[in-house]
């Protein structure tokens, strides 16, 4: 069963303490297998750090993605299931 995450590790402020940058991260896991997107995006208008929740910046970067919360869930669990089975297998060989 493939474990979702959100986690936001830094946001830019102004001089007023309203985020104008959010940095964020979602990653799935599944047993050993993990896979994340990650990127960055605007505040909402008025978004003041030290009341801002995790859901809140989870709704804003939601806004301004031009991927569903569902869709990103496929991607990176398509990613988990390309490393279990991959398509190509990287070899070398030593002449």
């Amino acid at each position: 069963m493939i474990e979702y995450t959100w986690s936001f590790p830094n946001f830019e402020t102004d001089s007023e303490n309203v985020v104008k940058t959010i940095h964020w991260r979602y990653t799935a896991v599944d047993g050993e297998y993990s896979a994340s997107m990650y990127g960055s995006c605007a505040g909402s208008d008025g978004m003041d750090f030290d009341n801002m929740t995790q859901e809140h910046c989870k709704n804003c970067v939601l806004e301004n993605q031009d991927q569903t919360e569902e869709e990103m869930q496929s991607n990176l669990s398509a990613q988990i299931e390309e490393q279990k089975s991959p398509a190509l297998t990287s070899k070398t060989k030593e002449w």
